[in-house]
């Protein structure tokens, strides 16, 4: 087994010996959740294990012609008590027909891994949590209970009889194919039977128990063929931690033949995948996407808020805004103060003086003497050649 593989499984260990999470995800039939290990009822593990063998895996959530083509193999594990309904097996019948030894395996609903966790952590936890434990058991097994009170005592779909009021019971014993039940130690399995998935006369039993299909196979056209496996007591994330299921995933895995193959991991709801008759139309992508990225986008939201209280604290307005009163024209002062403020600004003393007197002797036809300092100095007349209006030492 990879090293990538045990690392999920330890994680998924490590998840289990948590206590209680606020956020424990039990979403059915899904590769990714929230957290490092995902859902307990996720196909994560699953999927690690056709990667280990060197399968190309990817996820899909409807039956479309991208995945007509391309699927050599199909894991489903719907979310959904009910059989397929007709327009979903007539798209996996042409699918069949579309390419040779393709495989699809179809994995029951009729199992929560829910209650087996917290059965499974209720003896780790501190005596201060038990309480909190037990009323989380009760409320998946409620839930479990309640949603599966809708399965119809017999249902045929053509790939099998759904049975649905079958006396539960935990397996045991195993019999079957000698490459399935091999070096399985069946006093280590925790496989729970509910309701029951019972195929055709001339479907082949893999697995079993006492009578009861546990895996069975069944020959479609072109080479192909349908595994259906009666649930995910044995398959879902949190009960692959079970070395003894480990080994039963890893003979799953070898049906489908060898690598590398693309497996597709199907993922659907109540009433099954929708069944698309063309590709969505590409839409072009812009630099404004990544505001609808998570964390992205609750970051530019947040800084956007920020920006917003700056730009209020920096131009505050209070009432009502009124013009301001226009600067008269004829004020002589302005013009004074705004050349005195060029003169300053050329941070020449000397300059500013030849300035000042240039003004004195030229306009106001004043004395060639000027103040500086509060002494009084004689200034040169301004002829012609001169390039100085600063007066002589």
């Amino acid at each position: 087994m990879s090293r990538r593989v045990w690392v999920m499984l330890l994680s998924l260990l490590a998840f289990a010996m948590t206590g209680c999470e606020e956020d424990f995800d039990t979403g059915y039939g899904r590769r990714f959740g929230r957290g490092a290990g995902g859902s307990v009822n996720g196909t994560a593990v699953l999927a690690r294990l056709f990667e280990a063998a060197g399968h190309h895996v990817s996820t899909a959530t409807r039956l479309s012609p991208r995945l007509y083509e391309k699927a050599d193999c199909i894991v489903w594990a719907p979310d959904d008590f009910r059989p397929p309904q007709s327009d979903v097996r007539e798209w996996f019948t042409a699918w069949w027909r579309r390419g040779n030894g393709r495989t699809l395996i179809y994995i029951g609903r009729d199992y929560d891994a829910a209650p087996a966790y917290w059965n499974a952590v209720k003896g780790m936890t501190p005596p201060d949590e038990q309480a909190e434990i037990s009323r989380r058991l009760a409320n998946d097994q409620d839930r479990f209970l309640t949603a599966r009170a809708a399965i119809p005592e017999d249902e045929d779909c053509e790939w099998f009889v759904s049975r649905g009021k079958r006396q539960p019971r935990v397996v045991k014993t195993l019999q079957g194919a000698a490459d399935w039940v091999s070096d399985v130690n069946a006093n280590r399995i925790q496989i729970e039977l509910n309701g029951r998935l019972v195929p055709p006369l001339d479907a082949e039993v893999l697995l079993e128990s006492k009578g009861d299909a546990l895996v069975s196979r069944q020959e479609m056209s072109n080479d192909g063929e349908l595994l259906v496996v009666v649930n995910g007591s044995f398959l879902l994330n949190f009960p692959l931690v079970n070395h003894e299921h480990r080994k039963l995933a890893a003979r799953l895995v070898d049906e489908i033949g060898p690598a590398p193959r693309e497996v597709v991991f199907l993922e659907s709801g109540a009433g099954g995948p929708p069944v698309w008759e063309q590709e969505p139309a590409a839409r072009s992508r812009t630099g404004f996407d990544v505001l609808a990225v998570w964390p992205l986008s609750v970051i530019f939201l947040q800084l956007g808020a920020l920006g917003l209280i700056f730009c209020y604290s920096r131009l505050p307005i209070f009432g009502r805004p009124r013009p301001l009163a226009a600067a008269g024209l004829a004020d002589f002062g302005r013009h004074i103060a705004a050349l005195a403020s060029l003169l300053q600004r050329t941070r020449d003393e000397k300059y500013a003086a030849q300035r000042v007197a240039h003004y004195q002797q030229v306009v106001r036809r004043e004395p060639g003497r000027y103040r500086r300092g509060g002494a009084t100095a004689k200034t040169e007349p301004l002829d012609a050649n001169s390039t100085s209006t600063f007066p002589s030492a």
